[in-house]
């Protein structure tokens, strides 16, 4: 074999170095010695080539399988995606049909599409503050407000909290005695939006329910400083004003209340109100008429405001209107302890009224105290 000029071979002790070089095939014949360095070469280049080749493919089909399986999951994600967003939309259909129900006052079928949305979807928020308002109207307290805490949580996962559902969360838990929640639910509103006349009633009547009147009172007002037309909170605030002893301006209160909107003097609350008021100045005969009108027009439901009435009636000495008034709430309350305490003490008034000189001692009520108004009562009475 001719070697080509200017090729310089290796050296010896090179090519015994060499991992190609194998000394027991050099048979002492230069060319035939070249040949199998050559050979050799050839052999390992074919070897590397072929193990190099294998490996490429290797990681090609590896690369392969995982853009397949990575397709795959992205696919079946997008399919799960799409499933979701059409049930989310056919839970926020069934919801828009459960508020024109519930605003239409069909509580039960509003209920029951409520229901079947948030089987459709949990995810909608609306279906959750639907289903709360139905349980709580039902009685179901405790899981009307696990739903309304749902649909708080989601409204504020999606944006800013709702601050409607934050408020009546609020109002829930005041009604059972979560003061502290309630406040909290009413400062979560304000520290997004301070001119939020509802959540300052809120926060108002979280003070009120503790008898914490000096921050309660400034709460109402701050209320009608955004809003002057709120009849509950001007309500609120003239109740406030009774019961911390300025009756004359609880009065101021709900006349300007009727300034702003005629149909107030009738509302059985205002005259609730103004009737506790006047007899706390001893405007009795005024008293006696409002409250009077106040009971007529209340619902029996509203057992604490009949009573507050019959308490204020027997105070003023006005007897027989108290035991009528008495009589609209003892049957469907029989059970209810001060109604039968009051029932007793308009027993004692009367028997006291009939036969006012034995002593109180003999008819075992010596611990029971006599109306205020007792004297002009018995001579009314008597009159009569």
């Amino acid at each position: 074999m001719a070697i080509r000029s200017g090729y310089q071979p290796f050296s010896l002790d090179k090519l015994q170095r060499a991992r190609f070089y194998n000394p027991q095939e050099n048979t002492g014949d230069t060319e035939a010695f070249y040949l199998n360095i050559i050979n050799n070469l050839r052999t390992r280049r074919m070897g590397t080539g072929r193990i190099t080749s294998w490996a490429h493919s290797l990681r090609l089909g590896v690369w392969l399988i995982a853009g397949v399986l990575i397709s795959m999951s992205v696919g079946c994600r997008a399919f799960r995606d799409r499933s979701s967003h059409k049930q989310l939309d056919q839970a926020r259909q069934l919801s828009l049909r459960g508020a024109d129900a519930l605003q239409r006052k069909r509580d039960y079928d509003a209920e029951l599409l409520f229901s079947e949305a948030l089987k459709q979807s949990s995810a909608d928020e609306r279906a959750h503050w639907g289903y709360a308002s139905t349980l709580w109207k039902r009685g179901d307290k405790t899981k009307a407000i696990e739903h309304m805490r749902e649909a708080l949580r989601l409204s504020s996962s999606n944006s800013s909290q709702n601050p409607e559902y934050a408020i009546r969360l609020g109002e829930m838990n005041l009604e059972l005695g979560n003061h502290l929640e309630a406040r909290e639910n009413a400062k979560s509103v304000l520290a997004e939006n301070r001119s939020n006349a509802a959540a300052w009633a809120l926060l108002g009547e979280s003070h009120a329910a503790e008898k914490d009147w000096p921050p309660a009172l400034e709460c109402y007002q701050r209320a009608l400083l955004i809003q002057a037309d709120y009849p509950k909170v001007q309500l609120a605030l003239a109740d406030a004003y009774r019961v911390i002893g300025k009756p004359q301006r609880a009065l101021a209160v709900l006349d300007h209340m009727v300034d702003l909107d005629e149909t107030a003097r009738h509302d059985p609350n205002s005259l609730l109100t103004r009737g506790l008021a006047m007899a706390a100045l001893n405007r009795n005969s005024e008293a006696a008429e409002k409250l009077q009108m106040a009971a007529e027009r209340l619902p029996i439901d509203q057992v604490q405001k009949h009573l507050q009435i019959v308490h204020a009636q027997h105070r003023i000495g006005e007897l027989v209107a108290a035991r009528v008034s008495l009589g609209r709430i003892r049957e469907s309350h029989a059970s209810n302890s001060e109604v039968q305490r009051l029932q007793s003490m308009l027993d004692m008034s009367f028997a006291h009224l009939t036969d006012p000189v034995k002593p109180i001692k003999e008819r075992g009520w010596e611990n029971i105290e006599p109306p205020a108004a007792m004297v002009s009562a018995r001579e009314n009475w008597i009159h009569r």
